[in-house]
């Protein structure tokens, strides 16, 4: 618990039972949870927590570098509680999202000309596609 009040203090996030809740369900919860998942957890912790809650908190953890936004094409919002710079792996088919330890490439190779004026602040790097069990199991569509 004091490593959890620790993290939030570093980030000068109020501590609160909800806001301690949300962050240990989002560190024990496996691939990448979406805010349902995260709620349905802490809800065993503190029963009269809402949806709303949980989901802003995760939206101020996320202002906050605490966490991760991974948005797939398919579904909803995903958390990831790490925040250091690395890739996604998502599958078309499972909607399994996977940690690749892979730096983007540095901002510098974009050209003031490419950018046209728009100042980069951060980059993500997600590559889309279908994971080894999908492709033992499902038929590639050819296009």
């Amino acid at each position: 618990m004091e490593s959890l009040v620790h993290r939030l203090r570093s980030r000068r996030i109020a501590v609160t039972p909800q806001r301690l809740a949300v962050l240990d369900a989002l560190d024990s919860l496996p691939d990448h949870p979406n805010a349902e998942t995260i709620y349905q957890a802490v809800r065993r912790q503190v029963p009269a927590i809402s949806f709303n809650t949980v989901y802003k908190t995760l939206e101020v953890f996320c202002q906050k570098g605490l966490a991760l936004k991974v948005n797939p094409l398919h579904e909803v919002a995903r958390y990831d509680r790490v925040t250091r710079e690395h890739a996604h792996l998502i599958c078309r088919g499972c909607h399994r999202i996977t940690d690749l330890e892979v730096q983007p490439p540095p901002l510098t190779y974009l050209s003031p000309e490419m950018l046209n004026g728009f100042l980069p602040e951060q980059q993500r790097l997600t590559i889309w596609g279908l994971c080894r069990d999908c492709q033992e199991s499902k038929p590639i569509m050819e296009a």
